[in-house]
């Protein structure tokens, strides 16, 4: 428990959404972390700072943490009082892995711990998906695991699953990167009946998979017909890795699905073995086709977003 006025830390999972047929519905998050330190100050002065592996400078108008935490304190009715928050943040931008969804995540938390107001989910996405816009990298960010979230009347929901499912996350993540409104601008307008059925069907086999365990449906489960085609003509190399080129065979057991992360450029391979030939094949692929990219590999977050004193010990 943190009192108020004394300082503390915020951690909130990095995530990977869509795995292919769950478009806009299904996530994951991933054991990479946005930390935010906030020591309260004197005055009514907000100090923003930036760790090492924060990016690129920007202005409190474009940090996400900034106006969620103000957005949140706007809804509480208060005025933040003086802060120094320091961000550290090693998630890469613009590679869908909701770089923004944590960020307005930690915002959100901050104001909640600094009025020591709990906020519910249902709050918490009121807040948080007008900011974002889509809800399935928010709802991993801030409950851990794998999540189905879904929207309705422009509110959104989501709901933790029962996931017994057991496997590392290899990511390769090119130098190129993806806007979002780039993502989404290239997909088309209207889908054949074939396609959205195709979908539907891979979706709810995709959720049973990872409800069950069942490991050998994932390669099916994750087949898209809705989005990654078209997202893939961004960068090259990435379509080539969705039609699993060069594989060696006797890595293709171990490579249980293969998707682009959320609307890329990052593309994800779901392991139970091999993670560095997998992530060594990943690179070369995309090294054929020009595309730098290095590669990485990852294990399921199931906390989500943390409030952690000064003398808590951060765990994975």
């Amino acid at each position: 428990m943190i009192k108020v006025g004394e300082p503390f830390s915020v951690r909130v999972p990095a995530s990977t959404s869509n795995l292919g047929s769950g478009f806009d519905t299904v996530s994951a998050a991933l054991n990479l972390y946005l930390t935010v330190q906030v020591e309260p100050t004197v005055g009514n002065q907000i100090e923003w700072v930036q760790g090492a592996d924060s990016g690129p400078s920007f202005s409190e108008k474009d940090n996400l943490i900034a106006r969620s935490m103000h957005e949140a304190f706007s809804l509480l009715g208060i005025q933040p009082p003086g802060l120094r928050i320091r961000m550290d943040n090693p998630v890469p931008l613009k590679r869908g892995l909701g770089s923004s969804a944590a960020a307005i995540i930690a915002g959100i938390k901050i104001a909640e711990t600094i009025s020591g107001s709990a906020f519910d989910t249902d709050r918490i996405f009121q807040v948080a998906y007008p900011l974002e816009g889509h809800p399935d990298n928010l709802s991993a960010s801030l409950l851990g695991g794998w999540v189905l979230s879904w929207t309705s009347d422009d509110r959104m929901q989501a709901e933790k699953l029962l996931s017994t499912l057991s496997c590392r996350f290899v990511l390769a993540i090119p130098e190129a990167t993806i806007s979002t409104s780039e993502a989404r601008a290239i997909l088309p307008r209207k889908y054949s009946l074939q396609d959205a059925t195709h979908n539907v069907q891979r979706c709810a086999l995709l959720i049973h998979a990872l409800n069950s365990g069942r490991k050998d449906l994932l390669r099916e489960a994750t087949s898209d017909r809705l989005h990654q085609s078209f997202r893939a003509q961004l960068v090259p190399g990435i379509q080539q890795l969705l039609d699993l080129e060069n594989l060696d065979p006797e890595l293709s057991a171990s490579l249980l699905g293969i998707s682009i992360s959320g609307s890329g450029s990052a593309v994800i391979a779901l392991v139970d073995d091999h993670e560095k030939e997998i992530g060594g094949w990943m690179l070369e692929t995309l090294l054929a086709q020009d595309t730098q990219a290095g590669f990485r590999v990852f294990d399921l977050d199931t906390a989500g977003a943390r409030v952690l004193s000064h003398g808590d010990t951060i765990k994975p």
